[in-house]
């Protein structure tokens, strides 16, 4: 099974925004898992309008705020598949996750994560972004989108 899923690389002036997720959702609830850095991210939930309206809500789980100005998605899906003990945990198989170029227009200060999953925002600047982001597919995402190359 596909989970559809929104992500957000999130830019301020000079850096980029980065969660530390620390709890991951399972079928029998929330599971401790080893600190993962990663852009917002998370899967579209029935109740979602639209893909704009699930990762507005995303971003407001996982940095507590709601000054974003969304730009258009990238055309390519940033996609991949889930090992097999989080496969068994989660139930689904791979990932496909539409990610928006969002501009956080607030104050760093401010963010402060709503959804218990995430545990510490970070700034950080492009020269330090493959140091701190744990997957490789984003490492690349990022590689190819927003560092050029």
């Amino acid at each position: 099974m596909i989970r559809q899923a929104v992500g957000a690389i999130v830019v301020t002036k000079d850096a980029y925004v980065l969660v530390c997720k620390s709890w991951q959702n399972t079928k029998d609830g929330k599971e401790r898992i080893e600190d993962e850095w990663d852009i917002v991210k998370g899967g579209v939930e029935d109740e979602d309008e639209s893909l704009e309206a699930a990762v507005l809500r995303e971003l407001y789980e996982e940095t507590g705020s709601k000054a974003f100005i969304l730009r258009d998605p990238f055309r390519e899906k940033l996609t991949f598949a889930f090992p097999p003990e989080v496969k068994k945990r989660i139930g689904f198989e791979t990932q496909e996750t539409t990610v928006f170029l969002v501009e956080f227009t607030g104050d760093l200060e401010d963010l402060t994560p709503k959804d218990k999953e995430i545990s510490k925002l970070k700034a950080v600047g492009s020269d330090q972004l493959m140091d701190y982001i744990t997957h490789d597919e984003t490492k690349q995402f990022f590689q190819k989108y927003i560092l050029g190359g």
